[in-house]
């Protein structure tokens, strides 16, 4: 990074942020390194933090692990960062290890297909502390064996490797009571084609709920889609033509694309056809009617994956147990006809 002072242009080190700070280097050092508990008052410390913001200072870290012999960095892996659900699981997480005394390195295992040797790499170089994995497919848990004692793994493919689950089964209890209250038994359930063991664990819980349903009339109705606009629209209009009288989603985007469908087919939400989606993202109060989804705690999810990893690669390390998530439906417009 540089800033211009005059007409120099100089890189910003630790030396200009103690400077500007009115502090000594070792006090910045402190703050970068997380090593300021009891040593720097919350008050210096947030000083320090927007000088450096101000010249736009970032500690080198790999001199920080030459000094320290470890990183305080973290990778965090999700499966697409461009889907609102982990962008927000990624924010929460981030603040969380800032106020550690941490920094995020993110990698994209949909886009990039290689992402686990760029994480060995990454570990071999000393680069992070550790990491986390939302959503590992079995292959790459056992590529990632050897540093098992230093990830987290949220919604994993092995039940085993699994550190925070999400209770889905109780959510859909409570979507298929809704059904029920409304007295729609023509359920359509629009889902992901992503072969993901999450995705399919939900999907065999949806057809258990569904076979249980009491009623001679009931119909179920299955399309897939990817999560592209225009493929998603496509899929949903099929699905629409089979007019279903009430739609499960997997996600909030396919939840949106029923609604583009619904209009190009002239068909009414809630009145034709209640909606529910997955994930509870701020697309569900743009849609009209708002759209009624399944709430998953995304700021107590980034938090508790930072907690448990910072846990278990500690001086100390703890035994870390299971953590399971609680979901919530939330009803809206989509569901209120």
């Amino acid at each position: 990074m540089f800033f211009i002072v005059g007409e120099k242009m100089s890189t910003v080190n630790s030396k200009d942020v103690a400077r500007l700070a009115n502090v000594s280097q070792s006090t910045v050092s402190l703050v970068f390194s997380g090593r300021y508990h009891g040593r720097v008052s919350d008050k210096t410390r947030e000083k320090i933090l927007s000088v450096a913001k101000e010249l736009g200072y970032h500690p080198n870290i790999n001199a920080q692990v030459l000094r320290s012999g470890n990183s305080k960095t973290i990778a965090f892996i999700v499966p697409d960062i461009q889907q609102p659900y982990f962008a927000k699981v990624v924010h929460a997480a981030e603040i969380f290890a800032t106020k550690s005394g941490y920094s995020l390195i993110l990698l994209d295992s949909y886009a990039n297909k290689q992402w686990h040797e760029h994480l060995i790499s990454l570990f071999q170089s000393k680069l992070i502390s550790g990491g986390i994995i939302y959503s590992c497919d079995k292959k790459n848990i056992e590529l990632l064996r050897y540093y098992r004692e230093k990830l987290i793994f949220i919604e994993s493919d092995d039940e085993k490797n699994n550190d925070i689950c999400l209770e889905v089964k109780k959510a859909i209890e409570s979507i298929f009571y809704i059904a029920s209250k409304m007295k729609r038994f023509r359920v359509g359930s629009f889902r992901t084609d992503l072969p993901r063991q999450h995705f399919l664990t939900r999907h065999e819980l949806f057809d258990q709920q569904f076979n249980s349903l009491e009623n001679p009339e009931k119909s179920k109705h299955i399309v897939y889609s990817s999560f592209n606009l225009a493929q998603s629209t496509e899929n949903a209009e099929i699905l629409l033509q089979q007019k279903p009288n009430i739609v499960f989603c997997d996600d909030d985007i396919l939840a949106g694309a029923i609604y583009r469908a619904a209009k190009h087919l002239n068909i009414h939400i809630p009145n034709d056809v209640a909606v529910i989606g997955f994930n509870d993202t701020d697309l569900c109060s743009y849609l009209n009617p708002e759209l009624s989804t399944v709430q998953i705690p995304t700021q107590y999810i980034g938090e508790i994956a930072i907690k448990m990893l910072l846990e278990k690669i500690s001086n100390n390390p703890q035994i870390i147990e299971k953590q399971f998530v609680t979901l919530k439906v939330v009803t809206r417009g989509s569901t209120q006809a």
